[in-house]
Formats: structure tokens, sequence, C-alpha cells
């Protein structure tokens, strides 16, 4: 029979910033009192059942919670019921923890199937109550992270000076060439890194030079380990795929996918001469110097190592898409075969990478 059904603040407590509680179910049979200590898992804003049982045990006692001696469970919810484990724990004279069947524990609680089989969180007087201890302790528990000043000024800049997704697409729909697609690009590099980029970690850049010449776009990115990628744009105003029995990229495409692939010949050749150039120029931006038309990103790629190697990354974006399914087998197919590899874009497919 259950006598008691709380959640238990095991906390050092309220102002130490020192978190931790879990679910106490008392329960009587014929000669025993059995405790049950159910972990709450992301409702639990301190150690694990398991990491405290002993301060747990400790703190029932001392809390009144339990006044005479009794047997303890260890029980961690699971997605399925069925699933769940229990525990026997005896703390003297050493901690020990014995496993146990759920049927042994209906059992021995005398309860219904019911009983364990809901779980904590979908109890609402047991959320309400972890939430109100957790709250009680820190009220921004469940906040995001507040950025610096510095960051969170410099991606209000950005988000306020974006070009509009919808002026984009207007754009691309227009057919537009590829002098003007460039242009608008430029005059928001963002596009690029939202396209290309998971975080806030970036600088790009436009006419970047590139061994005996010149990358429409560059993005650096990554932690540790520096992303180059290398972007050449061609017009909106033809197919992807030509409209052959041979159902090949425009030539547009080709050729810009043969220059880059050339350039990247001479890179590799001095492959550690690029490198460091690369680092240079970061750290140039870094400093104020904002070469290339660079465009700092948020984080603006402070955190990569310059001793590092670099991956080197490229895609030519244009034309406009047709056929998904068939054209995406065949970009799909040219980036693995190509050495080395290069992505093929059409600005439909860049389209649905903007999140802006």
């Amino acid at each position: 029979m259950k006598i008691l059904d709380l959640v238990h603040d095991f906390g050092n407590n309220r102002t130490s910033g020192v978190g931790g509680i879990c679910r106490v179910r008392c329960y009587i049979n014929k000669k025993d009192i059995i405790v049950l200590l159910t972990d709450l898992g992301a409702l639990n804003d301190g150690q694990s059942v398991t990491n405290a049982v002993e301060k747990i045990i400790s703190s029932v006692y001392e809390h009144g919670v339990v006044t005479q001696p009794a047997i303890f469970i260890e029980h961690y919810e699971r997605n399925s019921h069925k699933l769940d484990t229990f525990d026997i724990v005896n703390i003297n004279p050493k901690t020990e923890w014995f496993s146990i069947s759920r049927e042994k524990v209906l059992d021995l609680l005398g309860c219904d199937e019911d009983e364990l089989s809901e779980r904590s969180i979908n109890n609402g007087r047991i959320y309400e109550k972890a939430d109100k201890i957790r709250y009680a302790r820190d009220p921004f528990i469940d906040s995001n992270y507040i950025p610096s000043p510095e960051f969170i000024s410099r991606k209000c800049e950005i988000l306020n000076s974006m070009i509009p997704k919808s002026s984009i697409t207007q754009l691309i729909e227009s057919g537009a060439k590829e002098q003007e697609i460039q242009r608008v690009i430029k005059s928001d590099l963002s596009l690029i890194a939202e396209a290309y980029v998971g975080g806030n970690e970036y600088i790009c850049f436009s006419e970047y030079p590139l061994a005996d010449g010149s990358v429409d776009f560059v993005i650096f990115t990554g932690r540790s380990r520096m992303d180059i990628i290398l972007i050449e744009v061609k017009g909106a105003n033809f197919n992807l795929v030509n409209a052959n029995n041979y159902g090949s990229f425009n030539h547009k495409v080709r050729d810009a996918a043969e220059q880059i692939q050339k350039r990247l010949g001479l890179v590799y050749r001095d492959y550690e001469s690029f490198r460091k150039d690369a680092h240079e120029k970061r750290m140039k931006v870094l400093s104020g110097d904002l070469i290339h038309n660079a465009f700092v990103g948020p984080k603006s790629c402070k955190q990569v190592d310059p001793n590092k190697d670099v991956y080197v990354r490229s895609i030519v974006i244009g034309g406009r898409t047709v056929n998904d399914l068939e054209e995406s087998k065949k970009r799909h197919d040219y980036e693995i075969h190509s050495t080395p590899p290069i992505r093929i874009e059409s600005w439909d497919t860049w389209l649905r990478r903007l999140t802006r």
C-alpha cells in the first residue's frame, strides 16, 4: 500500500546552486517499509539517483520522510515501462546495488501495473512540484546561454541588413544573369554563409585570390580545423542540365567546375603555402583589415588552430532545376567522381538551404 508520493529536494540549499531532486514513494506491506527512489531525468537539476543515493537516503531520514528502517529501491524510468530498471540499495557497511525484476518490485510494493507504468514526467502533480523546486533554486534554469555583448551586437547588425529571401527568390525566378546575382550576394555575404555554415563562426570573402586567378566567394569556418569553402556562381538564365540525349550539365557550369579544379590542382601542389596564406588572411581580418570584402560572422572563426591542416571544399552554383530527382543523382555522381570533389548546385537547391 502506498502511503507517500512526493518530489524530494536533496540539494544542499536553494542559495548554494547545488541542486538535486527525485521522486520518493513509500509503501508498506505486511512486514516492511519500501521506499522507491525514482530518478526524474531531465527534471532533476543535480546528481543522478545513483550518484547521490547515500545523500538521498540520509536526507529522507533527516527530513522525516521516512522514520523507520526501510528497503530502498533505485528506479530509472525508460521510454517503455517494460525497460525500467530497479535495484535494491544497501548503504551499510558499504553501498551496494542488487538488481531486482519488475515483477518482484510489484510484489514488494503491493501495487498494480499502472502505478509503475505511468511516467513521472506525465504526472501533472509531480511535474509541477519538480518545476517549482527547480525554479526556486534558479529562475533561469531552462533559459539559453546568454552570449557576449559583441556577439549580440554583430548578430543584430547582420539580421538588420539581411536581404529578404523573397527578394532573392524573385531574382532567381526572373532568370538573372551571373553579374546580377554576384552583385546581390556581394551586398549581403551572409547569404552564402547561411547556405553552407551550420553556426555563427565564419568569415566570408568575395573575389578571393587563388592560384592564377580568383574565386567568386570563399568561406572560412570551423573550430580547431578550418574549412575553406570555394564557391563559383553562374547565372540563373539557363537549365542546369541540358535537354539533349546526353543530359549533361550546361557548359557554363562545366566550365566553372573545370576552372576551379585547375586552380585547386595548383593549390595542392603548394598546399602548405596556401594553408599558411589562408590563416594569415584570417588573422588580418580578425585584426580589422577587411580584405577581399571580408564579412565577419558573429563569432568570426577565432578558434581554429593555425597549425592544423585545412579542409578545402568546392561548390559551383548555376542554372535552374527541371527534374530534381534525376539531377540530384547526377550532381551526387559528379561530386564523388571528381578529384578533388566538387559539388554542383542549381539555384533552386541553393534557395532551399536559406533559412531567413
